[in-house]
Formats: C-alpha cells, sequence, structure tokens
C-alpha cells in the first residue's frame, strides 16, 4: 500500500506541474468533461459527483488525481493484480506545500489535506464523489 500510495502522490504531482504548464482550466470542474491535453490526452472520467463547492478554497486552480475506478473488479482467476485508476478532476487551493495524502487500506478512500482546506475523494458502486471541505 505505501508503494501504491508513493506512486500517486509522484503521478500527482507529475500531473500538476504538466497542467500548471498547459493551457488554463477552469477553477470550476465540470460534471461532464472532456480529454484534458497535457503531455498526451488524458480523459477524465465522468461520472463525478461534486458535493459542497461553496467551501472550495478561493482561487483554487485545478488539479488531475488518479483515483481507483469504481468499475473495476478483482480478478478472481488472478488475486494479485492490482486495481485500474482513473483520472479525476479536482480545485485545490494555491499553495506553495505539497498536500498531506492520506489513503484508506483499499484506495476507496483519499483525502488532500492543506490545512485550512481538504479534498476528499470516495470511490462508490458506480461514480466518484468528490467532497470539499474548508
Amino acid at each position: 500500500m505505501k508503494k501504491l500510495l508513493s506512486l500517486l502522490a509522484a503521478g500527482i504531482l507529475a500531473m500538476s506541474a504538466a497542467v500548471t504548464t498547459a493551457q488554463p482550466l477552469s477553477p470550476t470542474p465540470d460534471a461532464v468533461s472532456a480529454p484534458v491535453h497535457v503531455g498526451g490526452p488524458v480523459e477524465l472520467f465522468h461520472c463525478v459527483k461534486y458535493v459542497d463547492t461553496k467551501e472550495m478554497a478561493p482561487c483554487a486552480k485545478p488539479m488531475i488525481v488518479e483515483v481507483r475506478d469504481p468499475c473495476w473488479k478483482p480478478d478472481p482467476c488472478n488475486p494479485c493484480c492490482k486495481p485500474r485508476c482513473v483520472a479525476v478532476q479536482i480545485c485545490v487551493p494555491e499553495t506553495c506545500c505539497p498536500p498531506v495524502i492520506k489513503c484508506s487500506h483499499d484506495g476507496k478512500k483519499v483525502r488532500y489535506d492543506f490545512g485550512q482546506y481538504a479534498v476528499d475523494i470516495r470511490t462508490k458502486k458506480d461514480y466518484i464523489e468528490v467532497d470539499y471541505q474548508d
């Protein structure tokens, strides 16, 4: 799990660096987004529910993160296979410090903690919920 979390964090940092150099995105994510071109096409997962968007940090910037695919099911013939990931756009405060990332053991819950603000991402049965906290 530590290896998965470190790979996830490295991917987030690489993607956030690429997003800042790409064309500017709107700070409020759309429920259905077109693919974002960041050094190649990255297709965003489209079944995303955004909750408490009023609690989003002011002047938030978009960031693309990878989370566990809610449609992924383990293969009974290959129990060692890793879960698939999908790309989701979240809006995060503009800070110089990286977030503290907490992940549940099964990868269904991820929290990006920025101190005063946080973003909780939960994988539900057939969609992903992004919940903003202030």
